[in-house]
């Protein structure tokens, strides 16, 4: 209702209410701006007759490409290795004037009034650099991922030991021409980088080219963070407004809230990736595209399924599909696949489609989980390591964890690997972890420390994307005795005496008042905690970054120092294992400047068995499992 003039609403003359009325019904709402009609793109060709009235028939998928932003940061506490002196003068202006608003050289801010812009560009330990992230599709606010930096100036030899400052990462924000043209705050980010473990004990020697052009470059593990919702959106292919709200009411419909799909134009829905997918906006979309219009009845959910079994077991049949038609249809399709997962004659890419389907809708009699696991157990299934993402993916219970950690025993390391992520993610109760930290500074945290709790074969493993952790499965690896391990140009030493089992950390650095050195028990738990400096006795502390504890074990595992004793007596040796480097770098080399984010036509849509062009790359425990029954 339209407000009245205040000295109209204090009145009580009717004569005056009566104007008012007349006032308030002359005055007419600005009209809303209409927005330009979008083109018919016409039926989708080629769609299986199984797939009819599908969403995936009426739309396309898009908005579905990672979206790259960056900006200008500022490294600090490096080893002398920096320098901002050959920057250009634009960045360089830019950047002083961001130091200033962040509070250096002001007495505003005690800790930086010693610190003025000018001084910090001229110091060797900061340096300016670029910082680039991929914000993933559908990612909602509040959300991590990885961030890289790369060094501006030729005269940065190494970023090792640094620590990102905070730093707003926008639209095209690390522009040397125009730093300032970036508006929008898309994400923000901060933290410790973490260069290559391979050279990341190499930063105190003269590095060659190619050591110091890793060097050069870094990852912020998890260190970016999104400040808004980013949808998908579902591009209608005949433009219709009622079909646009029918879509919406489908989507909701299903998931059974009211704002996983908004109806944003005729020709367009906006998808907002539900918290439950933790982020996994690939199966999340597929399954909104494998909707049916009518799909939300028994009668019709209980009919496609059978006709989807029999259309599964005809040789070839796209099982992706498939299976993200029966996860679609819901609790309704569960009668229909359960005779089909008890039937041990069907094939077993069939029973594992019929099985995915199951758990994802949620099978209150735990077949489709058992069947996973059975699938799980079966070295030389090519499905073996899906099955287990499977489980990983549907609501965490203590039945799937029972099974899950079954699976820390496995021959196959994958499979193990992943099993663990899990369970670490869940907290299990197989997983002792400990958050590792500076003794001197709570907030300087390092990694998490877990001890797995199994029978397999000795494996320590650690993460190099997502949450930095280091995993020991089974039994602590010791030292075999006697050691004498060097690094560092021997700034660092890690020795054992004639007598005792006790060894000594020595490291000695221009940095550093005085050498440090540390007694420790030689098994692999109480090195590390000491290399990263929780362990603080009085005499000293050790304050190695997350790489550099990741380079002291891969140098102790190649001279095959990690040993577990069996009761036997028996000495077996343990492995290390890194997660496969993340590809951020080679992505940022070759990804458009701005989110294109609509693709129009066949040509540009993602298909269902082939990932959007420009996606991230896959890392152990990425979403690949919906992705095995697309091999044919």
């Amino acid at each position: 209702m339209m407000l009245l003039p205040r000295f109209l609403r204090l009145s009580r003359c009717p004569a005056a209410l009566c104007l008012a009325l007349v006032f308030a019904g002359c005055v007419q709402p600005p009209p809303k701006p209409k927005l330009p009609e979008e083109p018919s793109l016409g039926k989708r060709p080629g769609v299986p007759e199984f797939m009819k009235g599908t969403l995936y028939e009426l739309t396309n998928l898009e908005n579905d490409e990672p979206f790259l932003v960056s900006a200008w940061g500022l490294v600090v506490n490096l080893d002398g290795t920096g320098g901002s002196e050959q920057i250009p003068n634009v960045v360089k202006a830019y950047m002083a004037k961001e130091m200033e608003k962040n509070g250096f050289g002001s007495k505003l801010s005690p800790a930086f009034q010693n610190l003025p812009p000018e001084a910090v560009l001229h110091d060797k330990n900061a340096a300016v650099v670029g910082v680039y992230a991929f914000i993933p599709p559908g990612a909602r606010k509040g959300q991590w991922f990885d961030v890289a930096v790369s060094a501006l100036g030729d005269e940065v030899t190494s970023l090792a030991r640094g620590q990102l400052y905070h730093t707003e990462l926008k639209i095209d924000g690390a522009d040397k021409s125009d730093p300032t043209k970036g508006v929008n705050v898309f994400a923000t980010a901060g933290g410790p980088v973490f260069v290559n473990p391979a050279f990341a004990l190499r930063y105190t020697q003269n590095p060659d080219a190619t050591t110091k052009r890793s060097l050069r470059t870094g990852i912020i593990m998890d260190g970016a963070q999104v400040v808004a919702d980013r949808p998908l959106f579902l591009r209608i292919r005949e433009p219709e407004g009622r079909l646009a709200r029918a879509i919406e009411s489908r989507v909701n419909e299903y998931y059974h809230q009211d704002r996983v799909c908004t109806a944003y134009t005729g020709a367009r829905c906006q998808l907002w990736v539900p918290p439950s997918y933790h982020g996994d906006w690939e199966h999340f979309s597929k399954l909104v595209m494998h909707l049916f219009m009518n799909g939300g009845s028994e009668a019709f959910a209980r009919a496609k399924a059978r006709a989807l079994i029999a259309e599964a077991r005809k040789p070839g049949a796209p099982l992706q599909d498939i299976s993200y038609c029966w996860e679609g249809l819901g609790s309704y399709a569960l009668a229909e696949l359960a005779p089909l997962l008890a039937d041990s004659s069907a094939p077993a890419d069939v029973r594992f489609a019929a099985a995915r389907a199951a758990a994802y809708i949620g099978d209150p009699s735990g077949a489709a989980e058992r069947a996973l696991f059975a699938v799980a157990q079966t070295d030389g299934s090519e499905f073996q390591l899906p099955a287990v993402e499977v489980l990983g993916r549907v609501e965490n219970s203590p039945a799937v964890n029972r099974l899950l950690r079954e699976l820390l025993d496995s021959d196959k390391t994958t499979v193990r690997i992943e099993a663990y992520n899990v369970l670490a993610q869940a907290r299990d109760a197989a997983i002792d972890s400990r958050v590792i930290a500076s003794a001197r500074d709570s907030s300087d945290q390092k990694f998490f420390l877990d001890l797995v709790h199994c029978q397999g074969a000795p494996l320590v493993y650690a993460t190099r994307s997502g949450i930095p952790r280091i995993a020991i499965f089974g039994d602590v690896p010791q030292l075999k005795l006697p050691v004498t391990f060097a690094a560092m140009d021997d700034h660092l030493t890690i020795s054992s005496a004639a007598v005792g089992r006790d060894v000594t950390i020595f490291y000695r650095d221009v940095q550093l008042p005085a050498p440090v050195q540390i007694s420790s028990p030689p098994d692999i738990a109480n090195i590390l905690v000491r290399l990263a400096g929780q362990m603080d006795d009085g005499i000293g502390q050790l304050n190695f970054t997350y790489a550099e504890v990741l380079a002291i074990l891969q140098g102790l595992n190649d001279q095959q120092k990690l040993r577990v004793l069996q009761p036997t007596g028996e000495e077996v040796a343990a492995s290390f294992l890194m997660q496969a480097p993340p590809s951020v770098h080679d992505a940022i080399d070759s990804a458009p400047a701005l989110d294109r984010g609509r693709p129009q036509g066949d040509n540009n849509a993602p298909t269902l068995d082939r990932p959007a062009p420009g996606a991230a790359p896959k890392q152990v425990g990425a979403a690949i499992g919906d992705d095995a029954l697309g091999k044919q």
